[in-house]
């Protein structure tokens, strides 16, 4: 790998400690730096352990603030959608899965901002919005580690402090990646060799990890939503193109 290739991924690192721990939404470019650096598919799998790190970092920090009613609500349906992205990815390639996942997204996005401007309230209750959010996020997370959009529309449908978005969001993250790790392994996207890359790259996701936390706190709470719900936007757009 070119200096251009190992600069990547030392962002994805980064990223991924910053995204998890500070500003959930950000975590959509991690798989576009990864995807520059590598063939995309190959990319999918060397990211995982990357992410699960960081994942690691969030949890320990904000174990405390999860919304574990509505989290345990969504986690078996995600566990349905990433054995749906995993039958989809021996047979959709990047270039037919990425624009209709960009596509999906931006629907999702256009759908909650046509809320919000009617005033009709959206019940993160509803099992069938926990159903429909959950499948997406399992499929999209398997096939392009990209649930962050997605996730973020439902955290925010919550209403939930930034505190606890983060701590809800880290722990989403840090389950799903773990069951979908051995899906990973059988496609054979994760092996020894690259878990050893992964190891190396720890102390780049620790210092996101700071970054984020000392970001997220001096950041207002609608400023924190005006971010994540744009940031949803910009990872449905480049998806899409």
């Amino acid at each position: 790998m070119d200096a251009k290739g190992i600069a990547e991924i030392c962002g994805v690192a980064v990223l991924s400690g910053f995204s998890k721990s500070g500003v959930p939404g950000i975590g959509i470019l991690i798989p576009a730096l990864g995807a520059m650096a590598m063939q995309a598919r190959v990319s999918t799998g060397f990211i995982l352990p990357v992410l699960i790190e960081g994942d690691c970092v969030a949890v320990g920090y904000w174990q405390r603030k999860a919304e574990w009613r509505r989290l345990l609500r969504i986690l078996p349906w995600t566990g349905l959608g990433i054995v749906v992205g995993y039958f989809l990815m021996r047979i959709l390639s990047d270039a037919v899965f990425k624009p209709l996942l960009g596509a999906m997204i931006l629907l999702i996005v256009a759908i909650d901002l046509a809320r919000r401007a009617a005033k009709v309230e959206l019940r993160a209750e509803s099992s069938v919005l926990a159903a429909a959010i959950g499948i997406l996020a399992g499929a999209f997370t398997m096939i392009a580690n990209a649930a962050g959009p997605v996730m973020t529309i439902y955290l925010l449908s919550m209403n939930l402090s930034k505190e606890e978005f983060v701590g809800t969001g880290a722990w989403f993250y840090f389950i799903i990646n773990l069951f979908k790790l051995p899906f990973s392994v059988a496609l054979g996207l994760v092996t020894w060799s690259t878990v050893l890359v992964n190891l190396e790259l720890l102390p780049l996701v620790l210092i996101g990890s700071l970054i984020g936390v000392l970001a997220m706190k001096r950041m207002s709470q609608n400023a924190f939503n005006i971010i994540a719900e744009a940031l949803a936007v910009v990872g449905g757009v480049r998806l899409f193109f």
